[in-house]
């Protein structure tokens, strides 16, 4: 029985990104520690190993400037492409456990609302 709580949050967790991405209109997102290990994605499957890899390389930035440079916590880093593309990592924790949600959205597209819930709804679905 317990083995079926991590496949039924994942499955969750996937329901949320694939929401969060009909809503934005965003070409993908992902779910996963600030490690890098993915824990969802939307859609499934959606290039998982190099977006998390991607995903523990930027956290690995976020650590060293919050460090050298005396930033306050990171909680958002985005790259923006020449085509106005961006993907954006919202770093948040959950239970002693810090989580990152990536987005890849569309040119000049709005999402801190977006990834706001989708934020709410994974704490939730992860206290449940």
């Amino acid at each position: 029985m317990q083995a079926e709580q991590p496949l039924k949050k994942q499955v969750a967790f996937e329901k949320i990104l694939q929401e969060l991405n009909r809503a934005g209109d965003f070409k993908a997102a992902l779910l996963s520690t600030t490690e890098g290990l993915s824990l969802a994605s939307a859609p499934a499957g959606y290039e998982d190993e190099m977006a998390a890899a991607t995903v523990a390389l930027l956290n690995k930035v976020a650590r060293q400037a919050h460090q050298q440079l005396s930033l306050a916590q990171v909680d958002e880093l985005s790259l923006v492409g020449d085509d106005r593309t961006r993907l954006t990592c919202r770093y948040f924790s959950v239970a002693n456990q810090d989580l990152v949600l990536t987005v890849l959205t569309p040119p000049d597209c709005y999402y801190r609302r977006l990834t706001n819930q989708a934020i709410r709804e994974i704490r939730q679905c992860w206290l449940d």
